[in-house]
């Protein structure tokens, strides 16, 4: 299958990962908390680090750290977090692949909670 300018095997993009947007809202006591809101649902090829580059995730404290290649989209940042199985994986940085607008590679890792 082509897509944009690369060849491309839709059998690797078999994991769904939610995407969410970070906003802050206002409960009834009238102070401010941290939403997640749903932005959309897509399809990813998702793999976990392993080898030097799970050795240079742990040295920086990165727990469960993964590299998720998603179709391109504008309007994604850094601040957005991506959900896979239940748990929610901090952004930590957006590749736009070639330059092409056809995919982003998104170095993830999941967040602690507490």
């Amino acid at each position: 299958m082509r897509l944009g300018q690369k060849v491309t095997n839709p059998g690797e993009f078999r994991t769904r990962v939610t995407l969410k947007q970070r906003t802050v809202t206002k409960d009834a006591g009238g102070f401010q908390k941290e939403a997640l809101v749903t932005v959309a649902t897509v399809w990813a090829k998702w793999v976990g680090v392993h080898g030097l580059e799970a050795w240079a995730a742990n040295a920086n404290n990165a727990l469960r750290a993964a590299t998720v290649t998603i179709r391109y989209r504008d309007d994604i940042d850094e601040t957005w977090v991506a959900s896979e199985g239940g748990d929610d994986y901090e952004i930590i940085s957006i590749d736009d692949l070639q330059n092409r607008h056809d995919y982003l590679e998104l170095k993830v890792q999941l967040i602690r909670s507490g």
